[in-house]
C-alpha cells in the first residue's frame, strides 16, 4: 500500500503545483503510535488531501472511509487501491481496528458523515448535532466505538489472555497475532478550514459547462466551489492535542473481569461513546482557523443598526479582530494574528473589499437611494437547497463555522455596544499602547532593562480629544523620537495633536538596525497614521530627514491632507552611501557567504550633531535599507498629490539642497511650497532658528484647513 501511496501523493502534489493549492499544516506534533484521526468533512477533496499530507510530510500511511457513492468507476478503483473503503462496507470496523491494533495503517474518519456544506452545527443536549436534509441529528459515535474496541483489545492482549482474546477477536474477524502490544492508539482531531471561501465561475468549470449541461445539478455546485478553494483558497490542516483513551477506561478497568465479560463491555462502550466524541468533536470545531471573513460577518450581524457605515464597519471589526486575540486557545489565521490596522488604514483593503463584494452580490448587502449599504439579516436565516449554499449564501456558511462558539459571539455583542467615536478612541489607545510595546520590547531584549517613560526612544503621542487635528511625523535615520520632541510640544500648545513613531532599531542599540528592514519603518509609521486618523477628521503627515522619505511614501499610497518634509534624505552628500554603499552591501553578503569577514561592517557617527539623540555608528546592512527607501520615493513621488511643504537647509552638510527642488519637481500636488533656508546645520529642528521652521510648519497646516 506504500508504493499506492507514494504515487497517488506523487499526482496529488503535482496537482497542488499547477492548481497553486496553499495548503498549511500547523497544531500539536503527531504521537508515534497508531492514530485515528478525526476531521470535519466540507470538500470532497479532502479524502485525498489529508492522507496525502500525513504521508508526504510525516511519512504516515493512512486509510480513509468514503462515501459509498464514489466507489464507482476509474475513481473507485482509485480509491481503493490507496486503501480506502466504503462507509457502508460490512467489514469496515473490523479492518479499521485490526489496522489500529497491528500499526500497519492510521485511520482518517468524519464522524459527521457527510460533506456539512452549509456548516450548520449546534451544541444541544450535551451533544453536537448538524443540520441538513441529508442528516438530523448527532455526530455519528462509530469513530468513539472503534477507538474504544481497539483500546479494550490493545489491554487484552498486555495480558496475555490468549483464549478470550481469540474469541474476542474472532467475532471480529480480526487475527490476534497481528496485535502489537506494545502500540497504544490515541485519536487525534484535525480542524479543517478553507480561507476565503468564494463562489464563481473559473476555467475548469467553464469547460465543463461547454461539454456537458451540468449547470443546475448538484456536481456543477461542488466544482464550482471545490475547484477554487483549491486554486484560489488556504486551506489549513491543524493537529489537535492527542486524546488518550485511558482516560475513559478507569469505569472499566476497577474490577479486573469486566474487561472479559462482554456484556459489561458493550455497556461500557455504550456509556462512553457520547462523550468520546464530544470530547473529540469539541477539539475539532474549536481548533477550526478564526480568519477574516469570520470576524467581517460576525460584526456584521452584531451592529446595532441595519445602515451600514463602512467606516463603522471597519472599525468595529479591527476591535474584535484585537480582542479576539486575547481570548485563550484559539487557531487565528495570520492575517488576525497581526493587527490588521490597514483594515483601517487602507480603503481598498482587499479582504474587506472581498467580503463586500459577496455580501452585495448575494443580496446580504443593497445600496438605497442616497447610496449607503443596508443590510438584509433576513437573508442569513433563510433556508437554501442544501447542495446550493455555499454558492447562493456563502456568508451564511461562514457565520454558521463560528457562530456555536458562545465565547466569540459574546465578545461581537459586547463590543458593538459601543458608539463608532468610543471605538475609534478605543483603538486609537491600544495602537498607542503597541507602539510603546514595541520600542520596551526592543529597549529590553538590547540594553536588558525595561526603558522609562521619558527616555528618548519612547513614541512622543500628545493627545487631547478635544482638537480635530492631527500630525503624525516621524524622525530620521539614526536617530529618536526626541528628535522631533519640541516641533511636537509647539504644534501641541496650538491645538494640534501629535503622534512621533519610533522606527524599530532606532534609541535602543545600533546592532537592532542589523535585522530591521525598510518595511518594518514604513509599517511604523502606518501604525502611527492609523492611529490619528481614528481621533482626527484632518491628519496630516511629515518627517524629518529619512523620516521625510517615509511620509512621501506614505503618501503616495494613502489619502492624507497634507505632507511636510524637512531636509528629506533623497540625495546625500556621504559619496560612501549614495553610491558605493549598495554595492559594499552586496560583497558583504557574499562574502559572509563564504565565511568570511567583510570588509565594511559599521560605518562610524560619532561626530553626529545631536550626540544625545544619535546613535554614534550604525551598521552597513542597515544602510542599504536606507537605500530602498530613497529608491521607492524616487519612483513614487508622481502618485503624491497632497498639498506638500517641503523646507531644506541649502548649505545641509548631510543633504544635497537639490533633494528639495526633486523632491518638489517629483510630486503631482497642485499646492505646493519650496522653502530654502540658509542653513549649515543639518539638524535645524534643533538650532537655535528652530522656530522660523516651526512656525512654517504651523502656518502650512493653518492654511491647509
Amino acid at each position: 500500500m506504500r508504493f499506492a501511496f507514494a504515487v497517488s501523493s506523487l499526482a496529488i502534489g503535482l496537482i497542488r503545483k499547477f492548481s497553486g493549492a496553499n495548503i498549511t499544516v500547523s497544531g500539536e506534533a503527531l504521537p508515534e503510535s497508531p492514530v485515528l484521526f478525526v476531521a470535519n468533512h466540507f470538500t470532497r477533496f479532502e479524502t485525498f488531501v489529508v492522507p496525502h499530507v500525513l504521508y508526504e510530510k510525516y511519512d504516515r500511511t493512512s486509510r480513509s472511509l468514503a462515501d459509498d457513492s464514489v466507489f464507482v468507476g476509474a475513481l473507485g478503483k482509485f480509491m481503493l487501491w490507496v486503501g480506502a473503503i466504503s462507509n457502508k462496507s460490512k467489514n469496515r470496523d473490523c479492518i479499521i481496528v485490526e489496522d489500529l491494533l497491528s500499526g500497519s495503517a492510521d485511520w482518517v474518519i468524519y464522524p459527521e458523515g457527510y460533506m456539512v456544506k452549509n456548516k450548520r452545527i449546534t451544541f444541544n443536549y450535551g451533544e453536537f448535532f448538524t443540520h441538513s436534509p441529508e442528516y438530523e441529528g448527532a455526530v455519528h459515535t462509530g469513530a468513539a466505538v472503534m477507538a474504544l474496541k481497539a483500546r479494550i483489545l490493545q489491554e487484552r492482549a498486555r495480558r496475555n489472555h490468549n483464549e478470550t482474546l481469540k474469541d474476542f477477536c474472532g467475532k471480529m474477524d480480526i487475527d490476534s497475532n497481528k496485535i502489537d502490544k506494545s502500540l497504544s492508539v490515541k485519536i487525534v482531531p484535525i480542524s479543517i478550514t478553507y480561507y476565503p471561501i468564494r463562489p464563481g465561475r473559473n476555467r475548469f468549470l467553464n469547460w465543463v459547462d461547454t461539454k456537458i449541461n451540468q449547470r443546475n445539478k448538484r456536481l456543477f455546485e461542488e466544482l464550482e466551489i471545490e475547484v477554487n478553494l483549491l486554486m484560489n483558497a488556504h486551506m489549513n490542516i491543524r493537529f489537535g492535542k492527542p486524546i488518550a483513551l485511558d482516560n475513559y477506561m478507569d469505569a472499566l478497568l476497577e474490577n479486573e473481569e469486566d474487561i472479559y465479560d462482554e456484556t459489561k463491555v458493550n455497556a461500557f462502550i455504550d456509556a462512553k461513546r457520547k462523550a468520546l466524541t464530544n470530547d473529540m468533536m469539541q477539539r475539532v470545531y474549536s481548533q477550526m482557523q478564526i480568519h477574516f471573513d469570520h470576524m467581517f460577518i460576525l460584526s456584521l450581524v452584531t451592529m446595532p443598526t441595519v445602515k451600514v457605515c463602512p467606516t463603522y464597519l471597519r472599525t468595529l471589526i479591527y476591535k474584535n479582530a484585537r480582542s479576539l486575540r486575547e481570548l485563550p486557545d484559539h487557531n487565528l489565521h495570520s492575517e488576525l494574528q497581526s493587527e490588521v490596522f490597514k483594515l483601517i488604514l487602507d480603503e481598498n483593503y482587499a479582504p474587506f473589499a472581498s467580503a463586500i463584494e459577496v455580501a452585495v452580490k448575494q443580496k446580504i448587502l443593497y445600496q438605497d437611494s442616497d447610496g449607503e449599504y443596508l443590510f438584509d439579516r433576513s437573508l442569513l436565516e433563510k433556508e437554501y437547497p442544501f447542495h446550493k449554499v455555499r454558492v447562493k449564501n456563502t456568508l451564511q456558511v461562514i457565520l454558521n463555522e463560528i457562530k456555536w462558539q458562545k465565547n466569540i459571539v459574546k465578545m461581537a455583542e459586547e463590543n458593538s455596544k459601543y458608539t463608532e467615536a468610543e471605538l475609534k478612541l478605543d483603538n486609537f489607545r491600544h495602537i498607542s499602547k503597541r507602539s510603546w510595546n514595541y520600542f520596551e520590547r526592543e529597549y529590553q531584549e538590547y540594553v536588558g532593562k525595561k526603558p522609562r517613560r521619558n527616555n528618548k526612544g519612547a513614541p512622543i503621542i500628545l493627545f487631547d480629544e478635544k482638537f480635530d487635528m492631527g500630525v503624525v511625523f516621524s524622525h530620521g535615520y539614526m536617530a529618536a523620537p526626541r528628535e522631533i520632541a519640541t516641533l511636537a510640544a509647539y504644534l501641541f500648545e496650538r491645538g494640534i495633536n501629535v503622534y512621533v513613531p519610533r522606527l524599530h532599531g532606532h534609541a535602543t542599540d545600533p546592532k537592532a538596525l542589523l535585522d530591521v528592514t525598510a518595511k518594518d519603518w514604513e509599517t511604523d509609521f502606518e501604525r502611527a497614521f492609523t492611529a490619528m486618523r481614528q481621533v482626527c477628521s484632518k491628519v496630516y503627515i511629515g518627517g524629518f530627514s529619512t523620516g521625510g522619505l517615509i511620509a512621501l511614501i506614505h503618501a503616495a499610497q494613502y489619502k492624507v491632507d497634507g505632507v511636510i518634509s524637512i531636509n528629506a534624505a533623497l540625495k546625500l552628500q556621504d559619496l560612501r552611501v549614495s553610491y558605493v554603499v549598495p554595492t559594499l552591501h552586496l560583497f558583504n553578503e557574499m562574502v559572509a557567504y563564504l565565511n568570511a569577514k567583510g570588509i565594511m561592517e559599521w560605518i562610524d557617527n560619532s561626530k553626529t550633531e545631536q550626540p544625545l539623540v544619535n546613535y554614534h555608528k550604525h551598521p552597513l546592512a542597515s544602510v542599504s535599507q536606507l537605500e530602498k527607501v530613497m529608491s521607492k520615493v524616487t519612483k513614487s513621488l508622481s502618485k503624491v498629490t497632497a498639498p506638500i511643504l517641503i523646507i531644506q537647509g541649502d548649505n545641509d552638510p548631510v543633504v544635497k539642497r537639490e533633494s528639495a527642488r526633486l523632491i518638489y519637481d517629483g510630486v503631482r500636488s497642485e499646492e505646493k511650497k519650496l522653502l530654502l533656508l540658509p542653513r549649515d546645520r543639518h539638524s535645524i529642528l534643533a538650532d537655535e532658528k528652530c522656530e522660523e521652521v516651526f512656525e512654517a510648519v504651523f502656518g502650512f497646516i493653518e492654511a491647509a484647513k
